[in-house]
């Protein structure tokens, strides 16, 4: 749940062969060259 929560408020996002899943439930097809990338999102600290 955690993740879930995390996802929805935009505290990460998925790339799959560089293009944002826009949705959890996204259908994906997956071969042996897919790629995918779990971006977290930080703030930047400083003025």
């Amino acid at each position: 749940m955690v993740a879930l929560d995390a996802f929805q408020k935009n505290g990460y996002f998925i790339l799959i062969d560089n293009k944002q899943a826009e949705d959890l439930e996204q259908e994906v097809l997956v071969s042996k060259t897919t790629e995918i990338a779990f971006v977290k999102l930080t703030q930047l600290v400083g003025g």
